[in-house]
Parts: C-alpha cells; structure tokens; sequence
C-alpha cells in the first residue's frame, strides 16, 4: 500500500521554500499573484476549491507564461507575453 503523503504545502512540488509562497499563479485584475504560505499550511486550494476524495489529475493542465525580448530570448519584466498551454486546457469543467 503506498505511503499517505500529509497534505502540507512542504510536501508539495508547487511549494517554493524560497519565498514561502504556492507557485501556483492566481490573476487578480489582470495581475499575476502568488499566495504566501507556510510549510505547514494546509494547501490552500485543495481546501477551498478541490474535493480531496475525488482525482483532480485528469483536470489539471499545465500553462507556460514567460516574457521575451525583441531577440526571442526569455526575460524578467516587460517584454512580449508568451503563453503555452494544451488546447484542451480551456473546456468546460466536468459537472459545471
């Protein structure tokens, strides 16, 4: 039977030790956030948004966002606004 991992923001890959912070990206009026945390915090979004008894993985795509400069190399700040994702990452949630 495999181990039971506690559902705590240090035991999860999105967790930056860092900066404290979940590397999950919220947008907020058109802002990009990251929530603060602390490694023993419960995570955030399956407590609020996840039913924990119900695999999500399915569900969940990955989006690249980066900036680039006017020679196509990735940059820190402003720039051009680049994004890669699964076409399929923007249909409609089961159930919804």
């Amino acid at each position: 039977m495999p181990k039971q991992i506690e559902r705590i923001c240090k035991n999860c890959r999105l967790f930056n030790p860092q900066k404290s912070e979940c590397s999950v990206i919220i947008f907020v009026a058109g802002e990009k956030m990251r929530i603060p945390v602390d490694a023993a915090d419960p995570c955030f979004f399956e407590e609020n948004y996840f039913d924990p008894n119900e695999n999500f993985a399915e569900h969940i795509k990955e989006i690249k966002i980066w900036s680039e400069n006017e020679k196509g190399e990735k940059i820190d700040g402003p720039g051009t606004i680049k994004i890669e994702y699964d076409p399929n990452s923007f249909t409609k949630a089961p159930g919804a």
